[in-house]
């Protein structure tokens, strides 16, 4: 997965070659997440939605297709207890026996294609599909100890939105769904693009 990241990284930097500069636009996006942890609370405390950004360079590839490069900010998802909570993954249950919060974080470096469908002038209907290297970190601290562990992955994800052209700045509206090895990050988005 990662050789299909690197290639679709030079396809879009050999585009550029046919792409005039006052074409191309960077953007940040505010993101509204909600990142699925499998975790069913009975009497803990789970939060599941935190906010993050991200900021992305867009390549035309045609009237009615660019490619994004992204990097984006998921936030963190936290369970929290003291002793007796508990708290379900699947169909077992689990008991804090201490004072203790679980956190999980996840980033990634995302490639994808941008249909786009002009609806009026200036207003455009865009689908994305693409894939993204991510890497997580889950962290348990407690009274008395802490520990942490990585992961990373590379899966697909894709979404869809609405974008308003005024002049040189667009602003856009959207939402994504960012597959990482089986968990789900569902992403509201909206932000500004500046084109050169």
């Amino acid at each position: 997965m990662k050789k299909l990241i690197l290639l679709l990284s030079i396809f879009s930097l050999l585009g550029l070659q046919s792409v005039k500069s006052e074409e191309m636009y960077v953007g940040i996006d505010y993101l509204n997440n909600e990142i699925e942890t499998g975790v069913t609370n009975i009497s803990s405390t789970l939060d599941e939605k935190d906010s993050g950004y991200s900021l992305y360079v867009g390549l035309p590839m045609s009237e009615n297709m660019d490619i994004e490069v992204s990097y984006n900010d998921f936030g963190e998802a936290s369970l929290s207890g003291v002793s007796g909570n508990q708290f379900k993954i699947g169909s077992d249950t689990y008991e804090f026996t201490a004072t203790a919060s679980l956190a999980v974080s996840a980033t990634s470096i995302g490639v994808a294609a941008k249909q786009k469908l002009e609806l009026a002038e200036g207003v455009m209907l865009y689908g994305k599909l693409g894939v993204h290297q991510w890497d997580s970190q889950f962290s348990v601290s407690s009274t008395d100890t802490s520990a942490s562990l990585d992961d990373d992955g590379a899966d697909v994800f894709y979404g869809a939105g609405l974008e308003i052209s005024m002049s040189n700045l667009k602003g856009r509206i959207g939402y994504s769904l960012y597959d990482l090895d089986g968990e789900d990050i569902d992403s509201f988005n909206v932000g500004f693009t500046f084109n050169f």
